[in-house]
């Protein structure tokens, strides 16, 4: 809605999907891309660990990463373009400690253009590699996962690169795509008595700090971050590495809006790599510290706390995704969109869009008004929404006046015109 991607989020990264779409011609490669994306962020991990404990550790490793209730969620969810996080994270982790210099700046250029809110996070990132760098000592080199890089300072050059970038990026978005396609659409989701947007509610901490601890102190609250650290057995508060998770528990847990914080939503991918990488080297630690066998211990708790997650309180909402609604995209549908020219301006409902899109490339979702639309609409006489129960009305007004002309019809499905 409103024409472009771009005023909701800064994703330029979409691009590299666009050969996908034009060679599949389906939304479903978007699903199948999002698994695989999903997937590989157990690579880099795996290789992570392999340098510090060896094979049979970064396989458990791995395993844990796969079956992370938050991250496997995500995989089977709606397509988002947070899904290429996770991957990049690690493999960012992963290029610092090998000194890998030349894919560490492939990786963050690509993960600052993930997201605006990812930059955010990956500012703060950058600044603590930087820090891990500057204040490493030369002498031990055990690698970045011990705080001992293999090239302290080239780190903190990294690492103040990285914050450079992200904070470039943001700072572009804000400052030149947002001045001309109009205020970031997610603000709202940080709307309190108190505060008005994202950085007045942030600022609160300081100006309403008893206002805000009463509106985020809550059970729901709460549970999400158990959701979060029980099923990797609380490992990763053995090491400090979960910090780096902390911007986006903050910004996730801030929202006024619950969508935000609900286990589920694409917005634990801004910390599910954080963890996973966490619990991964708090592992390592107890395998070195104490013994195998008691880290071998942990693991299988945490791979069973993972496995009584997935069946008690599955974030993947199996239950409701996996339901037939009431208004599928059918073979009604598909007979009104035939009868709208491809090149047309059509709008129709969420659901059917998401089908028609890439066959109907002016196609977007049924606007709150329809005074100043002109084109196509789609719509299902009989649909229950709340959003278009609100919209039926101007449509019916429109038929009445003349203003909209009736098209096609099959079943409950129609097609009007503007005049």
């Amino acid at each position: 809605p409103g024409g472009t991607h771009f005023r909701t989020h800064w994703s330029p990264i979409l691009a590299l999907l666009w050969p996908l779409i034009r060679m599949t011609h389906s939304p479903l490669s978007l699903q199948i891309a999002q698994v695989v994306l999903i997937a590989l962020t157990a690579v880099p991990l795996y290789r992570l660990i392999e340098r510090y404990a060896g094979t049979a550790c970064a396989l458990r490793c791995a395993w844990l990463c796969l079956l992370y209730p938050p991250l496997l969620a995500n995989a089977f969810a709606e397509f988002h373009e947070l899904a290429f996080y996770p991957v990049l994270t690690l493999s960012l982790i992963w290029a610092a400690d090998r000194a890998r210099w030349g894919w560490f700046a492939v990786f963050a250029a690509l993960l600052v253009l993930v997201r605006e809110d990812a930059c955010l996070d990956l500012a703060i990132i950058g600044i603590a590699l930087a820090l891990v760098g500057a204040s490493a000592r030369q002498k031990s080199a055990r690698g970045l996962l011990y705080g001992e890089p293999i090239q302290p300072l080239a780190l903190a050059a990294a690492g103040t690169s990285l914050t450079l970038l992200a904070a470039g990026s943001l700072a572009f978005y804000a400052g030149v795509v947002l001045t001309r396609l109009g205020p970031w659409a997610p603000s709202h989701f940080y709307q309190y008595a108190f505060a008005r947007g994202p950085l007045q509610t942030a600022l609160s901490i300081f100006t309403h700090p008893v206002d805000l601890l009463r509106a985020v102190a809550t059970r729901g609250r709460l549970t999400y971050l158990l959701e979060a650290f029980v099923p990797l057995a609380l490992l990763p508060l053995l090491t400090p590495w979960t910090l780096l998770a902390l911007p986006a528990f903050a910004g996730i847990l801030l929202s006024s809006d619950q969508s935000v914080w609900r286990m589920g939503m694409h917005y634990v991918l801004l910390w599910a790599p954080w963890m996973v990488l966490a619990a991964s080297f708090a592992l390592v630690r107890l395998a070195q510290r104490r013994s195998e066998r008691i880290a071998r211990i942990w693991w299988r708790a945490a791979i069973s706390l993972c496995v009584v997650f997935l069946i008690a309180f599955n974030p993947m909402h199996p239950a409701h995704y996996l339901r037939a609604e009431p208004y599928q995209h059918s073979a009604d549908v598909m007979r009104a969109f035939a009868c709208v020219p491809r090149d047309a301006e059509v709008v129709t409902h969420d659901e059917w869009f998401a089908h028609e899109a890439i066959a109907y490339p002016n196609s977007s979702e049924i606007p709150d008004r329809l005074g100043s639309y002109r084109g196509y609409i789609v719509y299902g006489s009989d649909w229950q929404s709340g959003h278009f129960l609100k919209v039926k009305p101007q449509i019916e007004a429109g038929v009445r006046a003349g203003t909209l002309l009736p098209v096609c019809r099959f079943g409950s499905v129609a097609v009007v015109r503007t005049r």
